[in-house]
């Protein structure tokens, strides 16, 4: 039997999916009956012209046939098995958050029989999500219980998008265990995957599930605010309430808001590096509007996904380039409050699997330098530990900026996009999906002025791009900063800290992965180093 991979396969909307056979068949020069098996691998929408899906689809038959450019012979009937390890050797090994990366690194250890402890400083989905809605409703902040805090991350309230620019075979992996989970077969075939934020809290409830039956001891609440160190190790976690852990080794997979663990970190000598990141705004349209730019006169055709876009445009050469573009888009979502300290604003974007919220938004950044790390002049935390944790000063003034701009209580300073874009305030500020609220001002003394003339500038690019863009219906809400985080954890080529010997900065938090997909590679990346050393 041969195996052939037919790229390009043109499936209608209205089409079901059946009719890949006798279309796939045509291609190989061969009849339906002599396909033995057919499968959608991947399929793409393709929005130009009239919409159809564009598909990827694997052919099992008896007969050779010509090789085209958009064939291709298989090399084997299944892919490769994933490889299992035998440790040798028990050591307790401390994972230290359970986000996408902290969940897959522990899991992988733990279905390979070592008995990790998997820590949280947030509460479990069912706890937190009652925190989050009174963030959202009544301006109430648990600073260890929130948007960015607690089971499954900060990509738990947010669109659950599931594609990533890593080349790695554990992408597969990690698709493959969120459906043995409970998540959508088509996670595995569409080529812009996404849970949304429904699905991924009853995922989270089952990822504990499964790693607290394949031994792994799962505890919330657990801030861990201190290290013993022994002969240059981790000896022991020193939790907020005085107890002491004992350990081997330590995974550290906080997150990217992790910030008292990052000055404690420096405070120990940690060899880490400023890292460039972005900020800016959220921006909210109708999405009716949206599904109309970017599918024309096919907008309201049966069985169109609710539409996204993405933009982009360049400044400068060299050193003196700037990025500007859109980042986490959540069509028929809503905006979210994501601070994790009082006195200080951000917002993030989120929405449902079905994504059929009347409103779209996603965060317009401007890529930030460590050279600028210096722009709003003398604020808070600029130049402790040498200048390390600079990067961290300026995400909090601009997010104490906003503050005290919307005026308190977590209400979000807002601006109509063409008030932004002309230089003037915005007075009357329609209501937005923002829950707490947003008060109509001007945001361009929310960030030095290199943000504000770059993120006005790309505005030209976007409307070229996205015709309709700047509407009087679209409201930038601020501020947008955490991105990324703004140091990274430098670690060797085993994937261990440069300066302690048995700690694993891993996932976005240690500065290495972007996203639900690339953080959980990142874990079982760092789990399968452990798992080789113990073999």
């Amino acid at each position: 039997m041969k195996r052939y991979r037919v790229h390009g396969v043109v499936l209608g909307l209205e089409e079901p999916e059946s009719e890949l056979r006798p279309k796939v068949a045509k291609a190989l020069g061969l009849s339906a009956g002599e396909l033995l098996d057919v499968t959608l691998v991947k399929r793409s929408l393709d929005a130009r012209g009239r919409p159809s899906w564009t598909c990827n689809v694997d052919a099992v038959t008896q007969s050779a046939v010509n090789l085209k450019g958009d064939i291709v012979e298989m090399p084997g009937l299944t892919d490769a098995p994933k490889r299992l390890f035998n440790p040798k050797k028990d050591e307790r090994v401390v994972v230290i958050g359970a986000g996408p990366a902290g969940l897959f690194c522990a899991h992988r250890m733990a279905e390979a029989g070592l008995k990790p402890i998997l820590l949280d400083r947030g509460e479990p989905v069912e706890i937190r999500g009652r925190h989050v809605s009174g963030l959202m409703h009544r301006g109430e902040l648990l600073e260890d219980s929130n948007i960015c805090f607690g089971e499954g991350g900060a990509g738990t309230w947010s669109d659950g998008k599931l594609y990533t620019r890593v080349n790695d075979t554990r992408v597969r992996e990690v698709l493959e265990t969120i459906v043995e989970l409970g998540g959508p077969q088509q996670i595995l075939v569409e080529g812009k995957p996404h849970l949304g934020t429904d699905r991924l809290v009853a995922l989270c409830k089952a990822f504990r599930a499964r790693l607290e039956a394949e031994g792994c001891e799962v505890r919330f609440g657990a801030f861990v605010s201190d290290f013993e160190l022994k002969n240059g190790e981790v000896s022991a976690v020193i939790l907020r309430d005085g107890e002491r852990i004992e350990c081997d080794r330590v995974v550290l997979a906080v997150g990217h808001s992790a910030r008292e663990m990052y000055r404690w970190l420096a405070g120990y000598g940690v060899e880490m590096v400023q890292k460039p990141f972005a900020v800016g705004f959220r921006v909210e349209h109708p999405q009716t509007l949206i599904n109309e730019i970017q599918y024309g006169k096919f907008a309201k055709l049966e069985g169109l996904p609710t539409a996204d876009y993405r933009l982009a445009a360049n400044f400068g050469k060299g050193d003196a380039h700037r990025g500007v573009y859109s980042f986490c888009m959540c069509p028929g979502g809503q905006v979210v409050p994501s601070p994790t300290q009082p006195g200080g604003i951000c917002v993030n974007g989120m929405s449902h699997a079905a994504r059929k919220g009347l409103w779209a938004n996603s965060a317009l950044v401007v890529s930030v330098k460590p050279e600028d790390f210096g722009s709003f002049g003398d604020v808070e935390g600029l130049g402790d530990f040498d200048g390390l944790l600079d990067g961290v000063a300026f995400q909090r003034e601009a997010e104490r900026r906003a503050y005290e701009a919307g005026g308190g209580g977590f209400i979000a300073p807002a601006q109509k996009l063409t008030d932004f874009k002309a230089g003037k305030p915005t007075a009357d500020i329609r209501k937005t999906t923002y829950k707490p609220g947003v008060h109509g001002t001007d945001l361009t003394g929310l960030y030095p002025a290199f943000v504000i003339e770059h993120l006005k500038a790309a505005l030209e690019n976007f409307e070229r791009t996205l015709r309709g863009f700047m509407t009087e219906d679209a409201v930038l809400i601020g501020v947008e900063t955490r991105t990324s985080s703004p140091v990274q954890v430098v670690r060797n080529e085993r994937y261990v800290s440069r300066t302690i010997q048995n700690l694993y900065p891993v996932g976005e938090g240690a500065g290495y992965g972007g996203g639900i997909v690339s953080a959980a590679i990142d874990g079982l990346r760092i789990a399968e180093q452990i798992l080789e050393e113990l073999e």
